[in-house]
């Protein structure tokens, strides 16, 4: 099925996951939660209205299965891999599809604040959906519902350092699970201007989209007619975030990443730093020049998060705005705590925003793109450009889709993992060289596509 990806599920809403299937799903995973000694998992939502019918029916499969259910609400992410780092007797489940639009939901089940994937989980659960059965009557799981957001809060201020100065910040929750940032915010020692706080699974003001330059116009101008220090945009599940600079402007996940690497390596001197291959190479330069070792991966949470404790790494980061900090915390990707190590590392520089960005390594990149292709297309367009660029002897790294080191630059064509697109971007030293990488990378990729699109058609 479609709709079991790399490292979650998900789908339009009902068609392609609605209560029916939900209900199979928690039966197969709470079977085979049950028989590794799981007693009970966690349960959340986001704010999608799709949300309550599929927690129910998934919960009533897991407790169909033996499982006790403890209904923890309408919650961001990161608080289900927080309880799951915590109590490690139970899993996790989170209700969500993060930043897709509305139509879309889908389930996130996680263990030890880490996030299962295909190979290790729904894969198992796809083959089982119509082979399990409910147990007996005297064996079913109990409902519960439980309230842990107050002590997450308390535990992630616990583990951030007071800014050193005053500053003032917008947070646009993006109508989504980060509705409490402004509390969190605000307790850390931050003035904070709220931004679509109320949770509204319509998302009516923009896509909860870190990556979508139209997720930024609400906080851009709050910025601006507030005069803040910078601006945080939180997607819907809270576990991506992007930054405004003080003059309204968009910094990028590669900015991003760096200011919070600076900060990690002041911490953590000689660390690796994961990275993965969208990743600008002004990244791993300034990890490098600061002492640190970048350790490049493909990109997927559940990739990502392997590979920091693999490699013992105190920080990795994602363009689309997944950070994971591993020195003062977990080590998964939670967005309310990587807003607040970033506006810490602000406060530190002494300088505004848009300077410290300024000050970073900088090559000319496109922003990432996206082009709609089949699900069972756009793996194939991929190994058809891996196999051109390797015939005509390129530089090729295949980790994740096909990345092409140039001496004038790179390019990636990658498969999403979470839609029915390819993924591209190309970064060059100068304007010019980039016009011509994005050229070439578009072109290659409409014609690997028609002709794809073609046999398929004359099958």
């Amino acid at each position: 099925m479609d709709i079991f990806r790399a490292y979650d599920v998900r789908g339009i809403y009902p068609g392609e996951l609605g209560p029916e299937l939900a209900l199979r799903m928690g039966m197969a995973y709470g079977s085979m939660a049950s028989s590794r000694g799981i007693g009970g998992i966690y349960i959340g939502r986001d704010a999608r209205l799709s949300g309550p019918p599929l927690l129910a029916a998934f919960s009533s499969g897991a407790m169909a299965a033996g499982l006790d259910v403890a209904d923890v609400g309408l919650v961001h992410t990161p608080l289900i891999y927080w309880l799951t780092a915590r109590d490690r007797s139970r899993e996790g489940a989170m209700i969500t599809a993060s930043h897709n639009p509305p139509e879309y939901n889908g389930v996130k089940i996680s263990y030890a604040g880490k996030a299962y994937h295909y190979g290790n989980l729904y894969r198992d659960i796809e083959s089982s959906l119509g082979s399990t059965s409910p147990l007996p009557w005297d064996r079913a799981g109990r409902a519960l519902r439980e309230d842990h957001l107050g002590e997450y809060v308390d535990d992630v201020l616990r583990r951030v350092d007071r800014p050193e100065r005053a500053l003032r910040a917008v947070a646009d929750s993006s109508n989504g699970s980060c509705w409490f940032a402004r509390d969190v915010l605000s307790r850390a020692g931050f003035t904070v201007i709220p931004v679509n706080p109320e949770p509204d699974g319509r998302f009516p003001r923009h896509v909860p989209d870190p990556l979508r330059e139209e997720a930024y116009v609400d906080a851009s101008e709050a910025v601006r007619r507030e005069g803040a220090d910078f601006g945080i945009v939180f997607d819907g599940d809270c576990d991506r975030v992007g930054f405004v600079d003080e003059r309204g402007n968009p910094i990028g996940g590669d900015a991003a990443a760096m200011v919070l690497a600076m900060d990690v390596l002041s911490r953590r001197p000689g660390s690796k730093i994961v990275l993965n291959v969208m990743m600008s190479k002004a990244v791993s330069d300034l990890v490098r020049s600061r002492g640190g070792t970048p350790v490049m991966v493909r990109v997927g949470h559940s990739f990502v998060q392997d590979s920091l404790e693999a490699e013992g790494a105190a920080f990795a980061a994602e363009i689309s705005g997944h950070f994971y900090l591993a020195d003062m915390y977990y080590g998964f990707d939670d967005a309310m705590y990587a807003a607040l190590r970033f506006g810490v590392s602000l406060s530190r520089a002494g300088a505004p925003l848009s300077e410290l960005v300024s000050s970073l390594p900088r090559y000319y990149s496109s922003p990432e793109s996206r082009i709609s292709c089949p699900d069972e297309l756009k793996f194939r367009v991929v190994e058809e450009l891996r196999r051109k660029y390797e015939g005509e002897g390129l530089n090729v790294l295949a980790i994740d889709g096909v990345r092409v080191d140039a001496e004038d630059g790179w390019w990636i064509v990658r498969a999403s993992n979470t839609e029915p697109a390819l993924v591209m971007r190309a970064e060059a030293r100068d304007r010019r060289s980039l016009d011509a990488l994005v050229s070439r990378m578009k072109s290659d990729v409409e014609a690997a596509l028609t002709h794809l699109e073609h046999g398929t058609a004359q099958r």
